[in-house]
């Protein structure tokens, strides 16, 4: 019987043999309700339009951590998670052309793939290289947020642009925007490591905001002096930050997961006629956002996204407690967790 990674329940996590229990389809009332989308399953045959696959290497989101300590919950448990992870073609469907038996792949599949077989929809499965190094430099899914994110930011030539948060999403955004016809781009963090990590991913300036130095740094600048902000720490911090740095008819771009109720200063808001725009994928649902991915994987061989830089954890399957336990804790030099399977 195929293993898969399985939230028992809050809290608990094990790498076993999974049953068909575990494989629960919610109902669309109660994928509404708890704010997800599954279009995995774990047993059968792929059908027409449809590949089975076993995944090689799964990496773990704040998603993942979220539903592990009760943030968010699933409509049932136990449950098989994971929407971040490289996978090996096994099996195809009739139809299925673009990709073939033995093929490594990314998936836009929700939730569901942290598994030894997973079944879902071959026509949002990408082929990736044969040559790749290693399979925790080619996890997809957060760099195609990053890209799908770019599509709703404005950010014009000889803008000032301000990024808060250097976290691992803050640093891929970091990767992709270092490169854009800014006349200033700074990226703001509490922690050293991170705007170490900031300089290495092509931040042109970085503030540690920790610091007295840092705060002076903001203080020289000056209230309202960047066009743009890019708000990726999820903090109430960070949001007061944005909202005091960005100037007048200026952009604020709301990136970072803020997971709890924040207040926001409508009143400069208003003054300077700032704009709030969340960029996360569910912005482009209507759009189909899984239609960046094939995009997101050659800016992966151009070199545009460089996930070595930004790994610092891995495991293998057996250690996913360790695994998940070192991704809420988030100890200093945590960035990113893998585990291979």
């Amino acid at each position: 019987m195929p293993k898969s990674v399985i939230l028992e329940r809050v809290g608990e996590i094990a790498w076993r043999e999974m049953t068909p229990e575990d494989d629960y389809q919610p109902t669309r009332e109660e994928e509404i309700a708890h704010g997800t989308r599954v279009v995995t399953r774990h047993f059968g045959d792929p059908l027409p339009d449809e590949i089975e696959t076993r995944a090689v290497c799964g990496a773990v989101c704040t998603h993942e951590v979220s539903l592990f300590r009760g943030d968010l919950t699933h409509p049932r448990y136990p449950m098989i998670p994971g929407h971040e992870a490289v996978h090996q073609v096994t099996r195809v469907g009739k139809n299925v052309r673009h990709i073939k038996e033995g093929d490594y792949c990314a998936a836009c599949w929700y939730m569901g793939q942290w598994s030894e077989k997973v079944i879902g929809p071959a026509n949002v499965a990408w082929k990736l290289p044969d040559d790749m190094d290693d399979f925790a430099n080619w996890i997809i899914e957060p760099a195609a947020s990053i890209v799908n994110a770019g599509q709703y930011m404005d950010i014009r030539p000889g803008a000032r642009v301000l990024l808060i948060g250097a976290g691992f999403m803050g640093l891929l955004m970091i990767q992709m925007l270092h490169g854009y016809p800014m006349a200033e781009f700074a990226v703001a963090d509490v922690k050293p490591f991170s705007i170490d990590l900031a300089r290495q991913c092509g931040a042109w300036e970085t503030i540690l905001t920790s610091t007295d130095e840092g705060k002076g740094v903001l203080d020289a600048k000056g209230s309202g002096h960047y066009d743009v902000v890019i708000e990726c720490s999820g903090t109430q911090s960070g949001l007061d930050m944005a909202i005091d740095m960005c100037g007048m008819a200026g952009k604020i771009y709301l990136f970072g997961w803020h997971r709890t109720t924040r207040t926001v200063d409508f009143k400069l808001g208003h003054l300077r006629g700032q704009t709030f725009v969340h960029t996360s994928p569910a912005t482009d649902t209507g759009r189909v956002y899984e239609r960046y991915w094939p995009m997101t994987i050659d800016m992966f061989q151009r070199g545009v996204f460089d996930m070595s830089k930004l790994v610092t954890h891995k495991y293998r399957a057996e250690d996913i407690r360790r695994c998940m336990d070192d991704s809420v804790l988030r100890a200093d030099g945590f960035v990113k967790s893998v585990f291979y399977l």
